[in-house]
């Protein structure tokens, strides 16, 4: 999958979750500034990880804080695999 494809993958995601436009709030944090629960952060992470067909472990998980961290992370994690 191309990176252009995985980002509109992850932007697809983002909007299920009601975040329309991610690049608007890249820097937002999803607890904080985003009004976001710890479940629904992890239930937007596990989808963004299954639309790439990805897999992280908790600790991975626990570094994503915004936006910007799950494009950057997302995107740089696939390229490995």
């Amino acid at each position: 999958m191309k990176d252009y494809s995985k980002i509109k993958s992850i932007v697809k995601v983002f909007k299920r979750y009601g975040i329309e436009e991610p690049s608007k709030v890249r820097e937002a944090l999803f607890e904080k500034d985003l009004n976001f629960d710890k479940e629904f952060v992890g239930g937007l992470i596990f989808d963004v990880e299954e639309a790439l067909s990805l897999s992280l472990n908790q600790d991975e998980v626990d570094l994503l804080q915004n936006p910007n961290d799950v494009f950057k992370y997302m995107l740089s994690k696939s390229s490995m695999s």
